[in-house]
Parts: structure tokens; C-alpha cells; sequence
């Protein structure tokens, strides 16, 4: 079939299932936006910024588990993007950014091309987990196609193409070849045999998921085998809903407390599930695991990286874990006292944050009672967020977004509006800091334009309220974190969303409550700042300073 160079683009989206894309038009890429006007089933929405655009994507990708797409125009614009595929890229999530390029003939030559930049396609290398350039019309579809391919085959990450402007108007004879089909890998069954031999010989088992764990819909799976197992579950970051947290086997992110340290050391068998080990979540590598550990992960390079495992099963986490419970037959433990110990456990954290820092445990309890159950959280980083990656209750995968392995300013608010465009019947809340809000506070017009209800907080300390504290114990004194604001509720007025202030984080709850039964965009402003968490990733750092 003839066809544009854009009409492949947007032809290859649709084979692909993709249903929405995020993005600005610039001149080179108008080609797309034309074949998007034509295409009726895919949705464009209109970002004010690229890195708006592609965290957009982002989000929709995490609230989704589908593909997240951002569309850019060249140089600039692409460059734009780069911060928020790192994020993606860090937190294995399917971003794909289509970019547009200087004419075909002068890509390299440096003329002076409008828009030109040196090594566009290599500035994409370190946040993508592949990129690649089609140069005629007919290379498009399988160039899109190997995009797609690359970016769900075993560890999900974003990936880029950029396609030069002159290509996307030129036509050609085009054929769209079917969707890619992902090849995510299932553990040997010799490693699975394993396993299983010490899941059930384990006294004492523990589960630690991740991510991936998320990523993989394993969530069933999970709790089969933990109630099986009568195993607690511990879960990172952006493992948070694998499990119901309320459920009497969820742990939650709680493991660099030291009383579940305590608890740890007890246990004789890990399974963990997704997860990396990450620096932040092992608190640089000090946290001790149980000397039998069996790690899953569908990254080979993940196995043994930062800890040894006893068993690794290189797969996907759901396969795996199927798996598991398969070859485990009748065996199931009696329920009762590993979930009283966990009980006991999270009492006991609660109590200690509760003496230290009263004003975070506040801020948690009002929050989580403001909040309908199946809300999607979105953080930004700001000190309210390091309270609720730790200790708010979250009761489904999918529903807790958060920046963590690249730790990106802002972030929080273009990713709810990603998530509330995937997931338009949830409540979308969203925690920003003042300083991190300001970043990207213009995609509040992309909220209003497409009649987004979204709750929007801002922590407001008037700084980089994370930096200070940080500055005062290494150096004794704070420089250059101040910030001068605007007025939030002038802010919210001129981009014609509802603003309201709270002077305290009791009046928080019923203005949190009122503004999700509103279905309007909300900004809520708590001026002040909160306490440090009790336990954060800059933990030691403080002790060694103390």
C-alpha cells in the first residue's frame, strides 16, 4: 500500500495495539500529526513541554501495563525527552519515543540544518535500551516493529527512533507487518527443581519483591505461593501493591528498619522476585540477607550482581512462579503465626516512627483515610513522598508511581496525568514538592484541556526541602536551596483549576476528600516542611555526620 513516511509511523502504532500517544508537533515532524488527524483510533494529547510529553508516557506505561509512546520533534525537542527515558530506563519501564530528524541527506554533515544536533541518534544510547534510524519510508514499519520488540524481550526499557523529516513526507509502497511478539524467557527446569527443594525445606522463608514482579502480572501467582509458603512478603519501592498491604502476610517496604533487619535475620531462605538490589533499597549494600537466596529475574546480568544467590532463575516472574506452585504440590503450611509476627513487626515500626517523627505518621494515616482504596499514588520527590514509599498501605500493582532509580524532579505531575489518561476511572493523586512542581507546573493545562480530575499536593517549604538537612549535616550550614514562589492559588486560578490551602495536615484529609468527589482538577497547598523520615536511603549519611 502507498503511504507517507508519517502514515507508516502512525499505521505500525496501530498494528501494535498503541491507543494513545503523548507528544508536541514541530515542523519536522508534521508528517506524523497529519496521519495521526487521519487515523481515528489513536488518541494524541497535547504535552507543554517534551519532558512533560514523555513522562506522560511514562506514566501511562506504569498505570497501563502497556506500551507508553511520546512523539518529539528534532534537536531540542528530543533532547527534551532525555531525562524522562532515563527514568524510564532505570524503572524498566516500555517507553517509546519516535523522533524526528534533519533532511536524510544532511544528517552528520553539520551544515547548519534548523533544529540540527550533532549525534542525535547517540545522545538517545544511554537512556534507551535500543535505538535506531529508518531513512526511507519502506524501512519504517520494521524499524517500529524491531522498537517494539526490543523494548518488551526480557527486561522492559524505552527505546527511540528517529526518522529524518524529508522521509516522513515522502510516500512509498509500504507494508505494515504484524505486531511484534515479545519473547520473555521461563527458567530451566533444573534451576526450578532447585527451588523448589529449598522452598520446602525453608523453616523460616521471607519474599522479597520488586518491579518486576509488578511488570510481569505475577501479583496472582504471589499470594498463591506466600499463603502456600505461610511467607511473609516484603516488597521495594516499586514493587508496592504486588500484595495487598493489608493483607496479613504483607510486610511492605519495610525492610532497612531496623527491627525488620531483626526480623530478617531470623529467616533461612529469601526468595526474591524483580528486584535489583539496588543501592537505595539495600542501604549501600549493608543490609544482610539470609545466606539461602534465590533470586528471579528476566535480566541474566541481574543474577549475582550485587548479591550471590543460591539458586538463580533467569524468566519471567509470573512464568516462574507458575512454575513454582506447580512443582510445590500439596505442600501448605498451617496459617496463623507468621502473620502474627508480622503483625507484631509492623506495630512496632509504626510505634517507632510514631515517637520519632509524629508529623510523618500523620501525614500517612490522613492520607491513606482520605484516599479511596483503588487510588493511583504518583510521587514526585519530596519528603512527604519518602514517608509514603515506606509506610502507606497500597492494595494493587499498578497504583504506586514512583521516579526511583533515576530519582527525577519533576516527574509527579505529567506522570499522573499519564496514569489518569490510562486509568481515567481511578482517583490519580499525585505528591510534588514546591521545588520539584515548579519543573513541570505548565502540564496543568494539559489537565484542564482534557478535563482531567486530577488531586494535586504541594508540599510547600519554600526549598529544596530534601537538600537542606542534607547540607546542615555535611557542611553546618544550608546555601542556595531557598526558592521564591509564586502564589500557588493565583497559580491554580490562572491555569483555571480549583486551588485550596491547608494550614495543617488534619485539614488535609476532608480538602483531599472533597477535591477527588469534585472530579476537577485540584491543587492543594500545605505550606511547612516535615520531618526526615526515619528511615531513607541518606541514613547512614546522617549517622556518620552525627
Amino acid at each position: 500500500m502507498r503511504m507517507t513516511g508519517g502514515e507508516a509511523v502512525v499505521r505500525s502504532l496501530a498494528a501494535h495495539g498503541v491507543d494513545t500517544v503523548f507528544g508536541i508537533p514541530g515542523t519536522h515532524n508534521l508528517a506524523i500529526y497529519d496521519a495521526l488527524r487521519h487515523s481515528g483510533g489513536i488518541r494524541h494529547i497535547l504535552a507543554r513541554h517534551e519532558q512533560g510529553a514523555a513522562f506522560m508516557a511514562d506514566g501511562y506505561a506504569r498505570a497501563s501495563g502497556k506500551v507508553g509512546v511520546c512523539i518529539c520533534t528534532t534537536g531540542p525537542a528530543a533532547l527534551n525527552t532525555l531525562a524522562s527515558l532515563g527514568t524510564a530506563y532505570s524503572d524498566s519501564s516500555p517507553v517509546l519515543c519516535i523522533a524526528s530528524q534533519i533532511p536524510a541527506a544532511g544528517i552528520g554533515l553539520d551544515k547548519g540544518f534548523l533544529h540540527e544536533c550533532h549525534d542525535q541518534l547517540g545522545s538517545f544510547a544511554p537512556v534507551t535500551k535500543w535505538q535506531a534510524r529508518a531513512d526511507t519510508v519502506e524501512a519504517i514499519p520494521e524499524t517500529m516493529r524491531e522498537a517494539f520488540a526490543q523494548m518488551l524481550t526480557g527486561r522492559p526499557r524505552p527505546t527511540a527512533v528517529e526518522i529524518p523529516c524529508d522521509t516522513l513526507d515522502e510516500s512509498g509502497e509500504v507494508t505494515v507487518p504484524a505486531a511484534a511478539t515479545p519473547q520473555r524467557p521461563v527458567p530451566g527446569t533444573d534451576q526450578i527443581e532447585q527451588a523448589v527443594g529449598l522452598l520446602g525445606a525453608a523453616q523460616r522463608p521471607v519474599i522479597w519483591a520488586g518491579g518486576g514482579a509488578v511488570g510481569s502480572g505475577a501479583s496472582a501467582e504471589l499470594l498463591q505461593l506466600a499463603e502456600r509458603l505461610q511467607a511473609p512478603v516484603f516488597t521495594t519501592v516499586l514493587g508496592k501493591g504486588i500484595l495487598p498491604e493489608d493483607h496479613p502476610l504483607a510486610a511492605g517496604n519495610a525492610l532497612l528498619y531496623p527491627d525488620a533487619q531483626a526480623f530478617l535475620a531470623e529467616c533461612d531462605l529469601m526468595l526474591a522476585i524483580g528486584t535489583r538490589f539496588t543501592e537505595e533499597e539495600t542501604d549501600r549494600w549493608a543490609l544482610q540477607l539470609p545466606d539461602c537466596l534465590i533470586h528471579i529475574d528476566i535480566d541474566q546480568e541481574e543474577i549475582d550482581r550485587n548479591y550471590p544467590s543460591t539458586v538463580g532463575l533467569v524468566g519471567d516472574a509470573r512464568a516462574a512462579l507458575q512454575q513454582i506452585n506447580a512443582r510445590l504440590g500439596d505442600l501448605r503450611r498451617p496459617p496463623g503465626g507468621r502473620a502474627r509476627e508480622i503483625a507484631d513487626l509492623r506495630q512496632q515500626i509504626w510505634r517507632s516512627c510514631q515517637a520519632r517523627a509524629p508529623e510523618g505518621v500523620e501525614l500517612v494515616h490522613t492520607l491513606r483515610s482520605a484516599l479511596p482504596r483503588e487510588t493511583i499514588l504518583v510521587s514526585d520527590l519530596t519528603v512527604a513522598a519518602y514517608w509514603c514509599r515506606r509506610l502507606i498501605d497500597v492494595y494493587e500493582p499498578n497504583t504506586f508511581i514512583y521516579p526511583w532509580g533515576f530519582c527525577t524532579l519533576g516527574f509527579g505531575l505529567p506522570a499522573a496525568i499519564g496514569a489518569k489518561i490510562a486509568r481515567p476511572e481511578r482517583p490519580v493523586v499525585v505528591l510534588c514538592g514546591d521545588g520539584g512542581f515548579m519543573f513541570n507546573c505548565q502540564e496543568l493545562a494539559a489537565a484542564v484541556q482534557y478535563d482531567l480530575p486530577l488531586v494535586v499536593l504541594v508540599f510547600n517549604d519554600s526549598a529544596y526541602g530534601v537538600l537542606r538537612p542534607q547540607q546542615e549535616v555535611r557542611y553546618g550550614a544550608a546555601h542556595e536551596v531557598d526558592v521564591v514562589n509564586p502564589d500557588f492559588m493565583s497559580l491554580a486560578g490562572a491555569f483555571g483549576v480549583d486551588g485550596r490551602r491547608v494550614d495543617s495536615i488534619e485539614q488535609l484529609g476532608p480538602e483531599v476528600a472533597r477535591a477527588i468527589e469534585a472530579d476537577r482538577t485540584t491543587l492543594i497547598e500545605l505550606p511547612g516542611s516535615l520531618p526526615w523520615p526515619m528511615v531513607d536511603p541518606s541514613t547512614r549519611m546522617f549517622e556518620a555526620a552525627q
